[in-house]
């Protein structure tokens, strides 16, 4: 049969559900390894951009294909043009790292050098933003010297949106799509500075831009905190372990972005069930943004920055999920802590759960732009959290039995009925983890490998896609509320 592959090379959409789940929050959500940051809940963000470098490559599939059809025709091309794609920024991120830590390198050179090398990145992988990315630097600024905190933190909040505005209203979709992260990024880091501001100084201009063009992250990310960058400074990050792990990291990068662009389509062909090929586009997905993340966290390193902080997702928490809060939790770390940080905590103490819920949802959302397909999914997402969240507390409650959603800690575990001595527990787990499974191939169908993800999905490409599915995932969990409902 005929079939045209696409090998896409760099982000593959990712700005499209790189936090899908960022909507239920509980504070207790942290991470063991968090503890060096815990003072300030800080974390990194990704990001995941939107680039997109692709080839086409036609080819006749034969029923009889094998493995080295699927490597020299798909496998090798996608990895070399992914390599070819990558080794600017790699060297980029290694020069930044070999110079700003010299004992040769004034502090003021740190954030020189930092910004022009960050500048060549921007101009090398993401011309179209540029000016607009210098734009959003220096108007930020400006308003950082605005007297009263408040005003500041209001004015720098509309500056973001309105460049996201410009950029969905004013700028071609393609162009948009592809540079969409880099002003996310941006965009998380004058939030975050400017919310720190009551703790700590401002910094200068020269740090500022520094810190904002830092070429480790400012393309695909993770989002650092100001704190973070400046001790990069004079700081030896160099370690043989640090090496072993960035190079771990991109090689694991390159194995999942072929599991996304080759092998996923090898092993469940179209002529499968067709819930067989919703789980498929939703792994290619899946998979191409574990390619982003673990990218992100091996420049991350490359670039100075700790393990803690090149920490970007854990795949084995979403593909073999506990709950869809261990998902929306791991598929991206950074962003999560970002708006548990700066939008939820403080939005809360104003608006309640509810409200402070709505409004991370909401913040979610416009840094990746206006997008029906983007919104759906995100609320789907947030109401299937708080209903399994709700469900499993009632029956954790009810039988004592560790079948919540959040696992109870390693070393200690309230309940009188667990895994270890109940075998209805596990089934319960394991029943659990099946339907998070389900739900994710539902709802990452529709982020397939059609001609839109270049400019967006529309209204229409998210219903079909659904509707396809007869809606399924949405019929569960109305019945899993009502049963919520009933029992609560």
């Amino acid at each position: 049969m005929q079939c045209t592959h696409k090998v896409h090379v760099g982000l593959r959409g990712m700005g499209d559900y790189r936090d899908l789940g960022l909507l239920y929050y509980d504070d207790n959500l942290d991470y063991e390894y968090q503890s060096r940051h815990q003072e300030q809940d800080l974390f990194t963000s990704y990001e995941n951009t939107d680039y997109v470098y692709e080839d086409e490559y036609d080819y006749q599939i034969n029923e009889d294909q094998g493995l080295r059809n699927i490597y020299n025709r798909c496998v090798y091309p996608t990895l070399f043009d992914a390599c070819n794609y990558l080794i600017p920024l790699l060297i980029a991120s290694i020069i930044f790292q070999s110079v700003t830590q010299s004992s040769y390198t004034p502090q003021r050179g740190f954030h020189i050098i930092s910004a022009v090398i960050g500048l060549y990145v921007v101009q090398l992988y993401a011309a179209e933003c540029l000016y607009l990315l210098i734009t959003l630097i220096t108007l930020s600024y400006l308003i950082f010297c605005v007297p009263g905190r408040y005003r500041r933190r209001l004015a720098i909040s509309l500056l973001c949106l309105g460049v996201i505005l410009y950029g969905e209203r004013w700028m071609k979709p393609a162009f948009w799509h592809k540079i969409r992260g880099v002003t996310m990024i941006a965009s998380m880091k004058a939030v975050s500075v400017v919310m720190e501001s009551d703790t700590f100084p401002l910094p200068s201009f020269l740090e500022y831009i520094g810190y904002m063009l830092c070429p480790a992250t400012c393309l695909f990310g993770p989002w650092v905190s100001y704190k973070d960058y400046a001790t990069l400074y004079r700081v030896n990050q160099w370690s043989v372990r640090k090496i072993l792990i960035a190079l771990g990291y991109l090689t694991l990068a390159f194995a999942l972005l072929s599991i996304s662009n080759c092998w996923a389509e090898w092993i469940f062909p179209d002529s499968t069930w067709r819930w067989i090929v919703a789980y498929r586009e939703a792994l290619c997905f899946r998979t191409s943004h574990y390619f982003i993340s673990y990218t992100s966290g091996g420049l991350a390193l490359l670039g100075g920055f700790s393990l803690t902080t090149a920490s970007v997702t854990k795949p084995g928490s979403v593909e073999l999920p506990h709950s869809l809060v261990q998902v929306v939790v791991n598929w991206n770390i950074p962003m999560h802590n970002w708006l548990k940080t700066y939008v939820f905590r403080r939005s809360r103490e104003h608006f309640g759960q509810f409200g402070a819920v709505f409004l991370t949802y909401a913040v979610s959302s416009l840094l990746h732009g206006f997008n029906f397909q983007l919104a759906a999914v995100l609320l789907s997402l947030g109401f299937y959290t708080y209903v399994e969240y709700q469900l499993r507390q009632e029956l954790a409650r009810a039988f004592d039995a560790c079948i919540a959603a959040r696992r109870c800690g390693d070393h200690k575990c309230i309940h009188k009925r667990t895994t270890a001595n109940c075998w209805w527990v596990r089934v319960i787990n394991i029943l659990f983890s099946a339907l998070a499974m389900f739900h994710l191939a539902y709802l990452g169908l529709m982020f397939d490998t059609s001609e839109q993800q270049e400019t967006g999905y529309s209204y229409s490409h998210a219903m079909e896609k659904w509707s396809s599915l007869n809606f399924a995932s949405h019929w569960v969990v109305l019945a899993t509320y009502f049963a919520y409902f009933m029992i609560k």
